[in-house]
């Protein structure tokens, strides 16, 4: 019998959940993006300070009057007011943008600069000019570094201004009612505010921008959704992540059998048995295969507890470690298996089933286990005696699960899954790419073998708590994790960069 690798419909645009996940990932480092905010703004800051020039400003004003000479300021008709606001604006256009004028008053406003004369060109970069809102008055100003320079220009303007609006408007006059001040005291530096300021929004924009590009290159499995949306495939349970340490420091295996790893620990690999059961009942399925994309996804306890929890309900269980690269059931299980050749010595016939096999009373679970890595694995698993094994171990017992290297490194879960019914994908939150996990199990499904669904591994406790809910009304809010506390260091290489993660 043949299966697709994908069960459910994929959805791979970018939609509003999408957005949300990322977001809430970013907020996650809001450490970094503050940090990052506080050192670029401390340094615009400090470029501020570095670079300040203090500068001296001396402002002048006028009233551009357009009733002659002999006319009083006062008692202007609307008319009139109109006529002169229109004209304001002719006269701050020649007070600011003419050369002629300019060199005049640089010319005569007996400063210089390095020893030499101010120039119309120095002139016009000192001068800014603003027209009052609905009136006739113009308001001058010159700014440099220096105060006299400030005064000695403006007052130049006011002696030499004329010389030019005369000419352009015979009939008016600019009259001076506010007159140029020397300067006490230098501008107020708005720089400093101005560059931390943009320090701080770009230092956060910037990690910002470089958190959402790593989550998208990454694009990492985010919460169940991910997997039944982006990947295609079904959830059978959700485990949220639980240190691999108690609180007094000390190492402690994370079993169903052990009450310290909590009720909603039991409960999560409960409701994963209950998904193998009906699979199983429903396809005559006996023998399951655990693997991964990468190391430290949480196969090996996966496979352990859902061992022990099939055990625990009176079945006859066989755990088998066909991880012959790197083995480490017997660490889960807290168990010996020094002397023992497991999987590996029973194809190469080197010891016998019976003699292989152990019973455990602890765990009322039987093992086939083994402490010692093996040479050319790929090669022993695909050997005619691998598949009669299997088909062996299957007559004796009602279910058999079995630890396998994962998929997305080696092809040893994809030969073993030749000789079994089904098997289960362990996908950690953030661990491996959507690619990645599709393309291991399109490796998986290869075989002809159907993937039964996937275990969410490292979940945050709202993903774990919708998933248990969606999946049965009489469970509600689990799932205790574990971390997968063994690194693979024996026969594995990491493609991308992926499959290395610590637990918290």
């Amino acid at each position: 019998m043949e299966y697709n690798t994908k069960n459910t419909p994929v959805n791979e645009g970018i939609d509003f959940q999408t957005i949300a996940q990322y977001a809430v990932r970013v907020m996650q480092k809001w450490w970094i993006i503050v940090l990052a905010a506080i050192i670029c703004a401390s340094a615009g800051f400090a470029v501020a300070k570095a670079t300040y020039v203090p500068t001296y400003t001396c402002t002048m004003r006028f009233v551009i009057d357009n009733k002659g000479e002999n006319a009083q300021v006062g008692g202007q008709s609307s008319s009139d007011l109109n006529a002169g606001i229109s004209l304001a604006k002719n006269y701050q256009y020649i007070m600011t943008e003419t050369n002629s004028l300019m060199e005049i008053v640089a010319q005569n406003s007996g400063y210089t600069v390095d020893g030499k004369p101010l120039t119309g060109a120095d002139v016009k970069k000192m001068i800014t000019s603003t027209l009052m809102e609905d009136t006739a008055i113009i308001a001058l100003s010159v700014t440099s570094p220096n105060a006299g320079a400030s005064y000695a220009v403006a007052v130049s303007y006011v002696n030499n201004y004329s010389q030019i609006t005369d000419k352009a408007y015979q009939s008016t006059r600019a009259i001076m009612i506010d007159p140029p001040v020397m300067p006490e005291k230098a501008n107020s530096d708005s720089s400093a505010f101005l560059y931390t300021l943009l320090g701080f929004v770009a230092g956060a924009g910037i990690v910002v921008l470089i958190i959402c590009a790593i989550i998208f290159i990454k694009d990492t499995v985010k919460d169940p959704d991910d997997i039944t949306n982006k990947i295609g495939h079904k959830v059978i349970g959700s485990v949220v992540h639980i240190k691999k340490s108690d609180k007094k420091g000390e190492k402690q295996n994370l079993l169903i059998t052990d009450r310290k790893t909590g009720f909603m620990f039991i409960e999560a690999f409960k409701l994963i048995r209950t998904k193998l059961e009906t699979a199983a009942k429903r396809h005559d399925y006996k023998a399951f295969v655990f693997t991964s994309t990468f190391a430290n996804e949480g196969k090996t306890t996966s496979a352990t507890n859902t061992a022990l929890a099939l055990a625990k309900i009176g079945k006859s269980v066989l755990l088998i470690d066909a991880d012959l690269r790197k083995p480490s059931v017997y660490k889960e299980l807290g168990v010996s298996a020094a002397n023992e050749t497991g999987l590996a010595g029973i194809i190469k016939g080197e010891t016998s089933l019976n003699e292989a096999i152990k019973y455990s009373d602890k765990f009322n679970l039987f093992l086939l286990i083994t402490s010692q890595p093996t040479a050319d694995p790929a090669e022993i698993l695909s050997s005619d005696e691998a598949a009669d094994v299997m088909e062996e171990l299957k007559n004796k017992f009602d279910y058999i699960i079995i630890d396998t290297p994962p998929a997305g490194l080696v092809a040893d879960a994809a030969i073993i899954t030749q000789y079994a019914d089904a098997s289960v994908m362990v996908v950690r939150r953030d661990h491996s790419s959507k690619r990645r996990i599709k393309k291991t199990i399109e490796d998986m499904t290869s075989t002809g073998k159907e993937v039964i669904g996937c275990i969410y591994n490292d979940a945050d406790n709202s993903s774990a708590s919708s998933f248990v809910k969606l999946s049965s009304k009489r469970r509600r809010g689990y799932g205790y994790g574990y971390g997968y506390g063994y690194g693979y260091g024996y026969g594995y290489g990491y493609g991308e960069g992926e499959g290395k993660r610590k637990n918290k």
